[in-house]
């Protein structure tokens, strides 16, 4: 039985310039558009087409790009779709694909389980980049020729590693960073954005990770689950550790992904999200910001980061929004944590020399009863001082939970 949730979208154009907007047209896209953006010059939209599966998996439309033309202000009453069938099994590019982009729903082929998430834009809108968040990649495309140029894998973050710990239990009633041999994240972004850096286009990701949970198949797991389950390889170095939830028994992790020898078990640990922002030029990892989001935010909060330490077994703050912004001759970036609520401001004027320069929230945490203010930024833009109404850079964030929007007033100290 057909799902009509997993049919074609549509995007609507409406006219906002006066009193009251008015309807100019539609045109019919790909699968569940999740994401609408103009590129700089205003001459296309770009829609991901996510195509998720529906709840009992008998229905998984393809994930797709799709480009509409706008000529003059009017937009063309059809869209131009890019596909990933060609780098099916059996596809003219199936040979480019890394094994490392994760395909593994069930049946699936890999213009299925690529399910665009977010859209970025090159400055001079020649280039888009595109998050599959789940298959822990990125997709470019060349605009100029409306085509796939390449999927970039992202690969994963070692937890074992200096600068990468974590606290991994949401049980210990405490704040506990601690280095994780055999455990690594994946990166899976949810937003990302673009800036152009000595030629080079840069991509930067808010590392938040997302699984595969439906009714019919789902991927996750908790480390203890892969132990009860006889799961996970003995061998691996943290097994002692995944038994216990006040390390690692609580962490959510995935059944796909980490039989790295072919036997039938789980080497490697797999986290959702890396719980930081990278940087990325042509698929190759520029600057990540390591536990710092963790680290910071336990810092200023105590135990209410990591969402009151609820999500210290999941995705941690989960870094999901992301914008950028020039102040000056100063570049930020500016990333938004759903569960903790607040927002990582880094100096990135130049990506080989990131700096920390503050953490916000509009939150007041004074009170015994709910939190009040800003809940969970879903959405982040940046508006310079030369747009701006007031002649002030500004930075409007949109709060899932709360229901709010906030506009902050940005100046340099």
């Amino acid at each position: 039985e057909n799902d009509d949730k997993q049919a074609n979208g549509i995007i609507a154009f409406y006219d906002v310039s006066g009193a009251t907007p008015s309807f100019i047209s539609f045109v019919t896209v790909g699968a569940l558009p999740d994401m609408v953006k103009f590129t700089p010059d205003g001459t296309k939209v770009l829609v991901a087409n996510e195509g998720e599966p529906n709840s009992d998996y008998t229905v998984d439309p393809e994930g797709s790009v799709s480009v509409i033309s706008v000529t003059n202000g009017v937009p063309a009453t059809t869209a131009t779709t890019l596909d990933f069938t060609a780098f099916n099994v059996g596809g003219s590019r199936h040979d480019e694909l890394s094994n490392d982009v994760r395909i593994f729903g069930p049946g699936a082929t890999v213009a299925q389980d690529l399910e665009p998430e977010y859209i970025a834009i090159n400055s001079d809108s020649s280039k888009a980049f595109v998050a599959l968040q789940e298959a822990n990649a990125i997709a470019e495309l060349d605009l100029e020729t409306l085509s796939i140029t390449a999927i970039y894998a992202l690969g994963t973050k070692d937890f074992s590693e200096a600068g990468n710990e974590i606290d991994a239990s949401d049980k210990d009633d405490a704040i506990n960073f601690a280095l994780r041999e055999g455990v690594v994240g994946m990166y899976q972004p949810d937003t990302i954005a673009t800036m152009s850096y000595m030629g080079m286009d840069l991509v930067f990701t808010a590392n938040e990770g997302d699984s595969r949970d439906y009714d019919a198949y789902s991927e996750e797991e908790r480390a203890e689950d892969l132990i009860d389950g006889n799961l996970l390889d003995a061998d691996n170095a943290s097994y002692g550790a995944a038994q216990d939830e006040e390390q690692l028994g609580r962490l959510k992790v995935t059944t796909a992904t980490g039989d790295t020898d072919g036997d039938g078990d789980i080497d490697v640990i797999h986290n959702y999200g890396a719980r930081s922002f990278s940087i990325w030029a042509d698929g190759m990892q520029v600057f990540d910001s390591h536990s710092d989001i963790g680290k910071i935010t336990a810092g200023r909060l105590g135990l209410l980061f990591n969402g009151e330490d609820k999500r210290s077994d999941d995705k941690g703050a989960e870094p999901e929004a992301m914008t950028l912004g020039t102040i000056g001759e100063r570049t930020y970036a500016f990333v938004g944590l759903e569960r903790t609520s607040g927002i990582m401001v880094y100096d990135v004027t130049n990506p080989y020399g990131v700096q920390f320069v503050d953490y916000v929230e509009n939150i007041d945490r004074s009170l015994d009863e709910e939190v009040q203010g800003d809940v969970a930024p879903e959405g982040m833009r940046f508006i310079s001082a030369e747009e701006s109404p007031n002649g002030n850079p500004l930075l409007v964030v949109a709060n899932e939970v709360s229901g709010s929007t906030t506009v902050y007033q940005l100046t340099l100290q």
